[in-house]
């Protein structure tokens, strides 16, 4: 063999080397071409805070309830009091839009609900149905997520959220 053709451990990591200096040395170029990157990544960021935001809120409402880390104000909760849980739905993608300015946004995203309904009424089923110690009954239904939101100095707040 030739010693052109013989090739080892140390000659493949010195081309690898050589290969590589080239890409290095643009790459701090590359990122210094795109002037609106640190929008992008503000805008990437703030969709990252709002998805967890919604994510947090549907586990607290599901664990214990108090969602008021969450909210702006005790009004911004518009949920029906038969809805026990919710499941966002992630074979869908949410919807985010924000507003001009940066300083809202509105989202809307899929959700399967479990209602809860109880047996207050005075029939003869109603009746039994409590006696046998079953004084109400659940079902699943899909709701809209339907949220506000608000950048304060803390980050972003829920402002309104309602399941449609």
């Amino acid at each position: 063999m030739s010693e052109f053709s013989k090739t080892d451990r140390r000659n493949f990591v010195k081309l690898g080397a050589l290969a590589a200096t080239p890409m290095v040395a643009l790459a701090p170029a590359a990122a210094m071409a795109s002037d609106d990157s640190a929008a992008r990544l503000a805008r990437l960021e703030d969709e990252r805070a709002i998805a967890g935001l919604v994510t947090g809120f549907v586990r607290r409402f599901n664990g214990d309830g108090d969602c008021s880390e969450f909210v702006a104000s005790s009004g911004a909760i518009l949920i029906d009091p038969q809805v026990c849980s919710i499941a966002e739905d992630r074979s869908r993608d949410p919807q985010l839009v924000f507003a001009d300015d940066g300083r809202t946004a509105a989202w809307q995203s899929r959700a399967e609900v479990e209602l809860l309904t109880h047996f207050e009424g005075d029939s003869t089923l109603e009746k039994m149905t409590r006696f046998q110690g079953q004084g109400s009954a659940s079902s699943r239904a899909s709701r809209k997520i339907e949220a506000e939101f608000a950048r304060t100095g803390d980050g972003w707040t829920i402002t309104r959220l309602a399941l449609a």
